[in-house]
């Protein structure tokens, strides 16, 4: 399999638990685990199904390393586990700014540098 990526992924260590909410409407709102992150998306498990698709909008609320994020993004893929009733989701962020993916990705390094020490 080809990684298409352009940028690193973080994998979240533990059961980091965020924040997604549909279409900015706070009664639609859904407690999801992080799965991984990188500057231009993020995975996530849920028991909840939700659709993939480029026209339903979501935010995603979540803090890694004292830090607040509020990103916005949709579903592009889903896939269910074999061991358990979680559905793992891909999501791609959209209107993400320069200066918000580069926040992202300098957090990105600090959450990886601090949990993931090379023992050499």
């Amino acid at each position: 399999m080809i990684n298409k990526r352009r940028l690193f992924r973080v994998k979240i260590k533990g059961f980091e638990k965020a924040t997604m909410v549909y279409n900015d409407n706070y009664k639609n709102m859904f407690t999801i685990i992080l799965v991984n992150i990188s500057g231009s998306g993020l995975s996530f498990m849920s028991k909840k199904k939700f659709p993939v698709s480029q026209n339903k909008k979501f935010s995603f609320i979540f803090e890694l390393e004292g830090e607040e994020f509020h990103l916005k993004g949709f579903i592009i893929r889903k896939a269910p586990r074999e061991n358990d009733k979680f559905i793992e989701y891909g999501v791609k962020f959209t209107s993400l700014t320069t200066k918000q993916e580069s926040e992202l990705i300098s957090i990105l390094n600090k959450y990886q540098s601090k949990h993931y020490k090379l023992k050499i």
